[in-house]
């Protein structure tokens, strides 16, 4: 009796396992160093939608996405955070928030220059409409986020830097 209940979990463990690896979107590369500062964050919504929240905690892909002087100050932050055993920085500032999701996603450049952009992403979360404000900066040939701006004035480099202050 328990050899055929476990053949029967076993037997729809495997039918249900492709299904399942199949759910999940694949993770999108990084954004190439040619891309435009509009692709770099399509990119970076592409790898949120594909459940990849790493583009802040992974080293190497907070190099690819932010400058030097925000991956410093991203750096100090986890540093502290770790040592306290806290968050440092607890929201996505793609979604401006802890929790939410992004349904009709548009990137636009709001303004370009030669070496900085404004790009905002709009998009609904949770029947809300949100405008979040990426400020752009072409470093070392590769255009990356200096700051990332939500409503009322959130910051991602504000939260940062008021965290380290305490």
């Amino acid at each position: 009796m328990h050899r055929r209940a476990f053949l029967l979990l076993a037997s729809a463990s495997l039918v249900a396992a492709p299904a399942l690896a199949a759910a999940k979107k694949p993770v999108p590369a990084p954004a190439p160093a040619s891309a435009k500062p509009e692709d770099v964050v399509r990119n970076l919504y592409a790898r949120l939608d594909a459940e990849a929240y790493d583009y802040m905690t992974n080293r190497k892909l907070a190099q690819r996405y932010f400058t030097a002087s925000t991956v410093k100050l991203i750096d100090k932050v986890d540093a502290k955070s770790k040592k306290l055993q806290e968050p440092g920085i607890d929201y996505d500032p793609l979604i401006d928030g802890q929790d939410g999701e992004v349904k009709g996603l548009a990137v636009t450049v709001e303004s370009a220059t030669a070496d900085r952009a404004t790009v905002v992403a709009a998009f609904t979360s949770f029947d809300e409409k949100l405008r979040v404000t990426f400020d752009m900066q072409l470093e070392k040939g590769a255009w990356r986020v200096e700051d990332i701006r939500g409503r009322e004035g959130s910051s991602l480099k504000a939260v940062a830097a008021d965290y380290l202050k305490d």
